[in-house]
C-alpha cells in the first residue's frame, strides 16, 4: 500500500504526473480522493474525466473545502489530488443524489447498503456540506453499518457557504452523498480525534430546536444570545464568524462542539449537526499552544501503530483560528507516513462503535496493510508546542473559574431556597392543621347543640312508650307514630354525622359538587349556632338551581364557617340589635360568587387591607389566633383558583367568594 498526492496545476501536469508512476497506472485497486478548493465545477470534471480516461478501473471520491492538507503544507484554493494504491484490499464506491437535511438519515441507510462487503474495515464519506445533516447522516449508517471505522466529513466552499460539491467518478454534484469501502482482511485501520477546545463562561439551556435548527437558548435567540455574551459584531458577523465559537455540548465522557452554518431572519442559528432541546450548552474558544499540543500527542500516539498512508479530515475553524500556525497543527503526521485532506464543514468519527458528527476538531485516519511499520517522531523539545502561558489562556481560566463559582453559588442558593420551601410548606399544613382544629372545636360545639334537641326528643318517645305500656295504655297507633318520630330524628343525627365526615375527611380528592347542595349541608352544621346568638340567616340562595364544581370536598364549607365565625364575632363584639348575615350567590363572567355580609358596622379602614394576613386578629388571644380567613384566602386562591376579597357596604362586611367554572 502506497500513497501518491498531487498538487494539481494543469491537466497536462496531471497526467505526466500519474504515467511517470507506473504503479499507480498498473494498481488494479486504485483510490483518488479529490480535495478542492476550487469551486469551479467544469475543472473538476475535467479533472475526473483524465484521470478515468487514463486509469479506467480507478475509484474517484472527493470533494470540495475550505482549505486543503497535502503532506505537511496548508493550501487554500487549490486542489490536491490523492492516489492510494490497494495491493490486499478491495475498493467500493457509491453516490446518494438529491439528498436534502429532511432525508439525510435515509441516504446513510442506502449509502451503507451500496458499500458493505465482506470484510469492511472502513468507510470514507463526503456529503454536501449546506444540505445534509450530517448527524442524521451518520445516524442512517450506523443502523446499517456496524463495528467498522467511519471517516469523512462534510464539504466546504471556503467558508462563503453558498454551495458545496461531493466527488464520485465522473460526476461532481451537490445535494449529495459519496463515499469509499475499504475491505481486507490484512487492512489494519486506525484512527485518532484532537480536540482541545476550551469551554468558557456559563451553562446555557437550549429552549426550543428542531434537529439542527436552534430558536431559543435561556429564552432568546440564538443570535441574541451570540450578541450578548460575545458583542454585536461577531452577532452580525455570523454565521461565518460562528465556526471560532462553536457551542459545545457534553455527550457522555466527551465534548462535542457544533459549529455555526446559516442565521436565520427570525435570530435562530442552524448547526453542523442536531442540537436536542433541553441540551446544556457553553461557548468554545480555541488555545493555539493546547490545539497544537494535542495534535502533537495524538502524533505520537499515531507513530506507534502500523501506518502507511494517512488522511486528514480537520475542521475549517482550526484552521481559521490557527491561521499561520495551520501546518504545526499536521505537520508531525508527514513524519510517520503521506498525507493528504482537507478542511471541513464537520468531520465524521467512530468513538466507542458510535458514529459522531464532529466540529471543530482534527480526525486522522491511518491505514497499513503490512505490519512493522511503526516509526518514531523525533521532535527537538523546543518544537514540540510548549510554548509557555497565552495571556487567552489566562483570561479563559479566568473566565472559567469565575462562572463555575457563580454556578456553585447559584446552585447553592437553589438549595437554600428550595429548603426553605419545604419549610415552608411544612409550616403551612401546620397552620392548616391548627385553623382545621380550631374549626373542629366549633363544629364539634354545634353539633353538641344541634343535637340535643333530637335526642331529647328520641328520650321522650322511648320513655312515653315505657310508661304507657306499664299502665297498659300502650297501642299500636302509639308504637307507630313514635317510631316514626324517632326514626326522623335519627336520620337528622345521621345527617349531621356526614356533613361532619365530608368536613374532616383529609383524601384531598377532587370531586364534582353542586354548589348549593353543599352550602346547604354547610348551614345545617351553622344553625344552632346562628340560633344560639339570636342571629337572622337571611339566605337569598335559589336552590332549585343546580351548580356542578369541581372541588376538594370539605374545604368550601371550612371557608363558609370561617366566614360565619367572624361574622357572629364581630355582632357579639359590638352588640348589635337585630343581628343578621346574609347569604347570597351571584354569577359574573363564568364566575359563581358566593356572598356573605353582616350588619356589624364593617372593618375599619386601616385593618381591611390586613385580615388575610396570617396572625392577624383584632381579637383578643384567648378568643382568635388570625390563622382563619388567611386559610380561607389560601383555599380559595390555591385550591379553586379563584379569589377571597372583602368590602365594607353600609350595613357591615361583605366576603366574596369568587370561584370560576371547571375547566
Amino acid at each position: 500500500m502506497k500513497t501518491y498526492n498531487f498538487n494539481f496545476s494543469t491537466i497536462e501536469k496531471m497526467n505526466i504526473f500519474i504515467k511517470n508512476n507506473k504503479s499507480i497506472t498498473n494498481s488494479k485497486e486504485l483510490l483518488v480522493q479529490i480535495f478542492s478548493g476550487v469551486m469551479k465545477k467544469d475543472t473538476l470534471c475535467e479533472i475526473t474525466t483524465n484521470i478515468i480516461k487514463i486509469i479506467p478501473n480507478v475509484k474517484i471520491i472527493g470533494s470540495t473545502t475550505d482549505g486543503e492538507i497535502i503532506e505537511d503544507k496548508v493550501n487554500t484554493n487549490s486542489v490536491v489530488i490523492s492516489f492510494t494504491i490497494f495491493e490486499k484490499s478491495k475498493l467500493k464506491v457509491s453516490i446518494i443524489k438529491d439528498v436534502n437535511k429532511n432525508d439525510s438519515k435515509e441516504s446513510g441507510i442506502k449509502i451503507a447498503n451500496n458499500l458493505m462487503q465482506e470484510d469492511t474495515k472502513v468507510m470514507i464519506l463526503f456529503g454536501d456540506g449546506l444540505n445534509v445533516n450530517g448527524e442524521e447522516f451518520l445516524n442512517g449508517v450506523e443502523s446499517t453499518a456496524k463495528d467498522i471505522v467511519i471517516s469523512g466529513g462534510l464539504a466546504g466552499d471556503n467558508a462563503t457557504f453558498e454551495g458545496t460539491y461531493v466527488i464520485c467518478q465522473k460526476e461532481v454534484l451537490c445535494n449529495a452523498v459519496v463515499g469509499v469501502s475499504i475491505s481486507s482482511k490484512e487492512l489494519i485501520v486506525n484512527h485518532g480525534y484532537s480536540f482541545a477546545w476550551q469551554n468558557i463562561g456559563r451553562k446555557f439551556k437550549v429552549n426550543k430546536s428542531v434537529k439542527g435548527r436552534v430558536y431559543e437558548i435561556d429564552g432568546m435567540t440564538p443570535v441574541q444570545l451570540y450578541a450578548k455574551y460575545l458583542g454585536d459584531e461577531v452577532a452580525d458577523l455570523l454565521p461565518g464568524i460562528g465556526i471560532e465559537f462553536p457551542l459545545i455540548i457534553q455527550d457522555g465522557n466527551i465534548d462535542i462542539a457544533r459549529a455555526v452554518l446559516e442565521k436565520g431572519e427570525d435570530g435562530s442559528l442552524v448547526f453542523a449537526g442536531n442540537i436536542k432541546e433541553g441540551s446544556i450548552v457553553r461557548f468554545g474558544v480555541g488555545n493555539s499552544n493546547e490545539l497544537l499540543n494535542d495534535a502533537f500527542n495524538l502524533a505520537k500516539i499515531i507513530s506507534n501503530k502500523d501506518s502507511q498512508s494517512i488522511f486528514i479530515y480537520s475542521c475549517m475553524a482550526r484552521r481559521r483560528f490557527l491561521d499561520s500556525q495551520a501546518s504545526e497543527d499536521i505537520k508531525n503526521f508527514s513524519k510517520i507516513a503521506n498525507v493528504a485532506g482537507f478542511f471541513t464543514y464537520g468531520e465524521f468519527f467512530t468513538i466507542n462503535s458510535e458514529y459522531k458528527l464532529l466540529n471543530e476538531t482534527l480526525t486522522v485516519l491511518s491505514l497499513s496493510e503490512e505490519v512493522n511499520t511503526k516509526k518514531d517522531i523525533n521532535i527537538n523539545s523546543e518544537e514540540s508546542c510548549n510554548r509557555g502561558v497565552t495571556t487567552l489562556q489566562a483570561l479563559s481560566h479566568l473566565v472559567n473559574v469565575s462562572s463555575n463559582e457563580l454556578e456553585n453559588l447559584n446552585d447553592n442558593l437553589e438549595e437554600k431556597i428550595s429548603t426553605e420551601i419545604e419549610k415552608n410548606l411544612e409550616n403551612e399544613k401546620k397552620i392548616f392543621d391548627s385553623m382545621k382544629m380550631a374549626s373542629l372545636g366549633d363544629m364539634i360545639a354545634n353539633i353538641a347543640h344541634q343535637w340535643r334537641q333530637p335526642l331529647s326528643v328520641i328520650t321522650t318517645c322511648a320513655s312515653s312508650m315505657q310508661i304507657q305500656q306499664e299502665l297498659g295504655i300502650f297501642d299500636e297507633s302509639t308504637l307507630v307514630k313514635n317510631t316514626k318520630t324517632m326514626i326522623y330524628q335519627a336520620e337528622y343525627l345521621s345527617d349531621t354525622i356526614n356533613t361532619f365526615r365530608d368536613f374532616i375527611k383529609e383524601d384531598y380528592v377532587l370531586a364534582d359538587i353542586i354548589l348549593q347542595e353543599d352550602i346547604q349541608k354547610t348551614l345545617k352544621l351553622l344553625d344552632v349556632v346562628l340560633k344560639d346568638n339570636i342571629i337572622e340567616l337571611i339566605d337569598e340562595i335559589d336552590y332549585s338551581k343546580k351548580t356542578v364544581l369541581r372541588l376538594i370536598a370539605g374545604e368550601l364549607s371550612q371557608v363558609i364557617i370561617n366566614i360565619f365565625n367572624n361574622a357572629k364575632d364581630a355582632l357579639i363584639e359590638k352588640e348589635v340589635q337585630n343581628k343578621w348575615i346574609k347569604l347570597s350567590i351571584e354569577e359574573n363572567n363564568s364566575k359563581h360568587i358566593i356572598c356573605i355580609e353582616d350588619n356589624a358596622g364593617g372593618i375599619p379602614d386601616d385593618i381591611l387591607p390586613k385580615v388575610f394576613e396570617p396572625y392577624f386578629t383584632t381579637k383578643h388571644q384567648t378568643t382568635g389566633t388570625g390563622i382563619g380567613l388567611y386559610m380561607s384566602y389560601d383555599i380559595v386562591t390555591k385550591h379553586f383558583a379563584g379569589n377571597l376579597y372583602v368590602k365594607n357596604t353600609e350595613n357591615g362586611a361583605k366576603f366574596f367568594i369568587e370561584i370560576p367554572e371547571p375547566k
